[in-house]
């Protein structure tokens, strides 16, 4: 699995699902990346089985035989901001702002805010890691940056008073989806079944008490180095993701879909009409289902 991103609060409940996999005598190695562009290319280059981002434009405009087969958490940003310095988004006019990585959900997000607020950024900058976008804040190397839930608090609760949150629109769009090459679908349907079927019991505990994130965590030794100051966001997070609706406990599928085309659509990532966007030139459904259904009757 490509993981273009660090180990962090938001990537713990994927790496307990993980573990799960591996007990059930499904192999996996985790290959961390520093950005999704990385990811996406580990796949199409048979580095990585399976990659976790965002791939549509990729999808779309290199032809690879490429599908997701999982919405992980739907999209949930924060635009934070230096309260001196931008009041509001009309102040952010050809200014910069830090976003993850080129063809991440956050740059998607920082394009339709420009859309929206009818402003454009003198630049945006690609800053790997929410956590490495918090500390530049803190330290003042960045005045904007796009942040998750965790990092978020964290950066608030340091320095009070200091930051603006600006809004954003809302939106149920993919944060994060599984994809994986076609062949490989093909090839090892026992093995997607699988990692299909420990997510969605790990996403549906996790649900129901996001604590439970934190108590196996602890029983399987994970994100032993998460930093103080972030583990103490950790439930909080699950907290916050779960009354929100973040992790989606079916994988998504066509809904997850259709909203995405809308999405990357407006975004300028995918190409063409979304209502004219077929879910299958992007999306395998199949094993998507089994496993859906699998889990739903063993309750």
């Amino acid at each position: 699995v490509a993981l273009g991103d660090i180990e962090s609060v938001e990537t713990l409940a994927l790496f307990i699902a993980l573990e799960r996999v591996r007990k059930r005598g499904t192999d996996v190695e985790l290959i961390e990346l520093s950005d999704e562009d990385l990811a996406n290319q580990a796949v199409v280059g048979g580095q990585a089985d399976v990659g976790l981002g965002a791939p549509y434009g990729l999808i779309q405009g290199s032809g690879a035989p490429l599908r997701i087969f999982c919405q992980l958490q739907r999209l949930r940003f924060f635009p934070v901001v230096d309260k001196a310095a931008y009041p509001d988004w009309q102040s952010m006019d050809g200014e910069t702002i830090a976003v993850h990585s080129r063809g991440s959900t956050s740059e998607a997000l920082a394009h339709i805010i420009e859309q929206e607020e009818g402003i454009e950024f003198g630049k945006v900058s690609f800053v790997p890691g929410a956590e490495v976008r918090a500390t530049a804040l803190l330290r003042g190397n960045v005045k904007a940056a796009m942040l998750d839930i965790p990092n978020k608090n964290y950066v608030t609760s340091e320095k009070p008073g200091t930051f603006n949150v600006l809004e954003t629109p809302e939106t149920a769009a993919s944060d994060e989806v599984l994809f994986a090459n076609t062949e490989w679908l093909k090839q090892n349907e026992q093995s997607a079944q699988v990692l299909l079927e420990e997510i969605l019991t790990t996403w549906r505990s996790l649900n129901e008490d996001p604590q439970f994130v934190q108590t196996e965590r602890e029983r399987l030794g994970l994100a032993k180095d998460l930093p103080a100051e972030l583990e103490k966001e950790l439930v909080p997070y699950y907290q916050q993701g779960a009354e929100e609706g973040l992790f989606t406990q079916d994988c998504g599928g066509e809904e997850a879909a259709r909203d995405d085309f809308e999405f990357y659509g407006a975004a300028g990532q995918l190409k063409g009409d979304p209502a004219d966007l077929k879910v299958e030139d992007f999306w395998s459904l199949e094993q998507l289902d089994a496993a859906v259904s699998k889990v739903e009757s063993s309750g």
